[in-house]
């Protein structure tokens, strides 16, 4: 099943490249058209055969997660402290309105609850978040 595509095999450089590559391997001298393909076997014959130093894939890993995040986090950083300040700027705006709809709408026995319940849920994530930090992850 020969094509018109498959490149053709010469013999005699073939059997060059083999002779090269076994007086390499074999200390043996090379005959005059064998040097070229034996200097080539030499190269290869005396790289270094160490492969990457460890944890070389966790590092790399690492060092291209830190550039990556780097403009991330920046951007992330900058877009919340506009989110906080807008937050606040709407809670001193907005906020005693809201709060006195709340208490006609809900009574002042459940606006307590409600700001009971924010509470813990601000408590528990302070906790968690002290936790983390804590163990010094992120």
């Amino acid at each position: 099943m020969s094509t018109a595509d498959e490149p053709r095999i010469d013999p005699e450089e073939w059997q060059a490249q083999e002779t090269g590559l076994r007086a390499a391997l074999g200390g043996q001298r090379a005959g005059p058209d064998d040097v070229d393909y034996l200097r080539i076997a030499e190269a290869i014959a005396s790289a270094p055969q160490s492969g990457p130093p460890m944890r070389f894939a966790r590092d790399v890993a690492l060092r291209i997660a830190r550039h990556d995040a780097g403009i991330e986090r920046w951007v992330s950083r900058v877009l919340l402290a506009v989110l906080a300040i807008a937050a606040l700027a709407v809670g001193t705006l907005f906020g005693p309105a809201w709060w006195s709809a709340i208490e006609q709408t809900a009574g002042r026995a459940a606006t307590g609850w409600l700001l009971a319940g924010a509470g813990c849920v601000a408590v528990s994530w302070l906790a968690a978040r002290w936790r983390t930090t804590g163990r010094g992850h992120p």
